[in-house]
């Protein structure tokens, strides 16, 4: 990556998501009717996000961000201070708005109320020193911005020992991994050298998991701070162009901005839907399809998955016009090895799962899924 810029929010497909906010009611619903945001009496508004903020129902069990502050739905921005909280009522994030774009400081609180990082804003660029914390309060991470580039500044490991010191030493942080991934680890962890606060050499990449194991994923080679080239141990190819390394946290809120909604299933919040939209469009990738689908054409798919989140059974209810295609989705499905299983009565349960998605062929014949929704015919 040619800029190290932790402000950058995780890029997420949005073709399984609807904006809302589009019309100026005063509660705007979907067609399940929820509430993504209410105004208040002061002429404020107060939106219902989840972990990575995008809006969710009042009611949802997965809400665990409320944001007051004022929107301006002509213009569909932020204008002015807002305040965002914790199921608990609790303060996560202060910031400001100024026609949309980010202005002035930024400060994110643990719930033990000590700061979790700090971050200056100049019409939507960080600026200065961004600075990160650990839990009990002692120093993470400090990024400085100059002429519109990051620099790693200063960096301490978990055991608060300072790795990093004016913009050079080694650098090792696990990121937590968010939303589903067929291999089932929890964290990525990257490794390498700072020089001058850019990555320099070989930067190693690791998947750990929940019993201490951990797989090696991959490296990255760097010269001068400028990416050269990477290694994906898992798919075993070779890369080039954009560097998947991160550096410091994952941080959501900018998410906050592009006002889209999920609904309030697991597959939804753990971007298993998401997952398998991928899945299907990479398997006809080298396929041109405008024959095979001249107009939207919908998929409809029964799926038997156990407790354990294995695939007992599959049927394809509806289909291409083609049996050879057909095929393709159900290799693809079947390859899948871990599905989210359902949960019932306080435990995992055997479900069925009914699949339905809309399918076109775009511009370049590619195939393009989207709208894809799952019912669990038992639990959630």
């Amino acid at each position: 990556m040619n800029r190290i810029d932790p402000s950058i929010l995780l890029i997420l497909s949005l073709c399984l998501a609807s904006p809302v906010l589009a019309q100026t009611d005063s509660v705007q619903t979907d067609t399940l009717k929820s509430t993504y945001f209410e105004p208040l009496e002061d002429g404020r508004t107060q939106f219902y996000f989840d972990e990575h903020y995008f809006l969710v129902d009042r009611d949802c069990q997965y809400k665990t961000i409320e944001r007051v502050g004022k929107y301006n739905v002509s213009l569909k921005n932020f204008d002015g201070p807002f305040t965002d909280y914790n199921n608990d009522g609790q303060v996560i994030l202060t910031g400001n708005y100024t026609g949309g774009k980010k202005n002035g400081l930024f400060t994110a609180y643990f719930a033990n109320g000590r700061t979790k990082w700090i971050i200056h804003f100049k019409d939507d660029l960080p600026v200065d020193t961004s600075k990160y914390n650990y839990p009990d309060g002692l120093p993470l991470l400090e990024i400085r911005y100059t002429d519109s580039a990051a620099y790693v500044q200063n960096f301490w490991d978990t055991h608060r020992r300072q790795r990093i010191k004016d913009g050079d030493g080694k650098f090792e942080f696990a990121v937590k991994a968010e939303g589903y991934n067929a291999y089932g680890y929890t964290y990525t962890k990257y490794q390498g050298n700072v020089k001058a606060g850019k990555p320099d050499g070989v930067w190693n990449i690791f998947l750990l998991y929940d019993n201490r194991e951990q797989d090696f994923a991959g490296y990255e080679r760097f010269e001068k701070g400028k990416f050269k080239a990477g290694y994906d141990e898992l798919e075993g190819v070779p890369y080039q162009g954009n560097s998947k390394l991160q550096i410091g946290p994952s941080l959501f809120f900018p998410q906050a901005e592009e006002m889209v909604s999920k609904h309030c299933t697991i597959d939804e919040n753990q971007d298993f839907s998401l997952f398998m939209v991928k899945k299907l469009e990479k398997a006809f990738a080298l396929f041109d399809v405008r024959d095979l689908i001249p107009q939207p054409t919908e998929l409809e798919i029964t799926a038997h998955v156990d407790k354990s989140g294995t695939l007992q059974q599959l049927e394809l209810v509806k289909g291409l016009p083609s049996e050879e295609a057909d095929k393709i989705i159900r290799n693809t499905l079947r390859n899948i090895n871990y599905w989210i299983p359902s949960y019932g009565d306080g435990d995992y349960i055997d479900d069925v799962l009914q699949l339905k998605a809309d399918v076109i062929a775009d511009e370049n014949g590619r195939l393009k899924c989207y709208n894809l929704m799952i019912e669990r015919e038992k639990g959630i």
